[in-house]
């Protein structure tokens, strides 16, 4: 799972996948700006066949964050 959230992300931010791990965040990768988040979101809920609430978005952070929600949301990681 970690390698197909990898991918996602590399997609929607344009960037070579080996850049991505889980401490990717807004503070290190300067395309992650709040309308890339969205689209990242966007698509990581529709590859994953899950929706986040308001409040899981809110706890988003860095790619790790995404990983525990999809755990919480029973993703097998």
């Amino acid at each position: 799972m970690s390698e197909k959230l990898y991918q996602i992300v590399s997609n929607v931010f344009n960037v070579d996948k080996s850049k991505i791990n889980d401490e990717t965040s807004p503070e290190n990768l300067e395309q992650w700006d709040s309308f890339n988040f969205y689209v990242l979101l966007n698509e990581i809920e529709n590859q994953f066949s899950i929706t986040f609430n308001l409040d899981e978005t809110l706890e988003i952070k860095k790619i790790g964050d995404f990983k525990k929600l999809l755990e919480k949301n029973g993703v097998q990681i």
